[in-house]
């Protein structure tokens, strides 16, 4: 279950195209004028994973990086079941956080940059007056700096993953803007209270030390709310493990 909203799998296909026993599934567009876009995706998503579930014949790992925890909290908290383990990689739970604090980190590493100034008035006018729409124009004055994608990783991923990133974004069907602001914006009117899963089977939650969108000591007692049996772990990577370790590691961290 991958983040965005709205990222195809794109990466983890580039990252592992022999990985024939993973089902890399790619979230669907949200419809023309959907009324709630991201319930549509919580749907979507719980249909998929029951169909795959059952071409399998049994009990699934469900891995969810980013965003796509959300969807993966829905699946064992409706289809327990059908969950043999969770595993969660830099998961947000509050997305419009987490994008600040990236806004916040950039803002920071290019205060030369011409458009820094644009940065930094959004950012105070998002503090006087918190929403959606102060939110989106800080969203927009960050993406006028240049190598955002570059703060994702943490140092030891080297210079070819933040460039891939770059690159493979630009494809066809790795991101769909309309579809991303739809879906944050109706998962932003929800109450997202933590709620104890019904799922009591193994879950493993791994944060990036270098990871610039999320505070794991604080998002720590919010997951361990929804998964009191957790075990969570510091990777050296930062806000996509699965992309900066193997797969093995993502699935039986140290």
């Amino acid at each position: 279950m991958h983040g965005g909203p709205a990222l195809g799998p794109v990466f983890e296909r580039a990252r592992y195209p022999d990985a024939h026993h993973v089902h890399w599934w790619h979230q669907p567009l949200a419809k023309p004028c959907a009324a709630r876009p991201y319930l549509d995706l919580l749907e979507a998503a719980l249909a998929e994973f029951r169909r795959v579930a059952a071409e399998a014949g049994g009990p699934l790992t469900v891995m969810a990086s980013s965003f796509g925890a959300h969807l993966a909290v829905h699946l064992a908290r409706q289809a327990p079941e059908l969950v043999k383990d969770v595993v969660l990689l830099a998961p947000t739970f509050n997305p419009e956080d987490a994008a600040l604090r990236l806004a916040r980190r950039a803002f920071r590493v290019h205060t030369d940059h011409p458009h820094a100034g644009k940065l930094a008035t959004a950012l105070a006018m998002y503090e006087d007056d918190p929403g959606r729409p102060r939110f989106w124009d800080v969203f927009g004055a960050l993406s006028l700096l240049p190598d955002v994608t570059e703060l994702y990783f943490g140092p030891s991923a080297g210079p070819d993953a933040a460039r891939s990133f770059a690159e493979l974004i630009q494809q066809p069907g790795a991101f769909d803007g309309p579809t991303s602001v739809a879906t944050s914006d109706d998962f932003s009117a929800l109450d997202h209270t933590p709620v104890q899963s019904a799922f009591t089977g193994p879950v493993a939650v791994l944060f990036g030390a270098y990871d610039p969108m999320i505070d794991a000591e604080k998002d720590r007692a919010v997951w361990e709310a929804i998964f009191p049996q957790a075990a969570f772990f510091k990777v050296e990577t930062g806000h996509f493990p699965l992309l900066e370790l193997t797969l093995a590691e993502c699935l039986t961290p140290a």
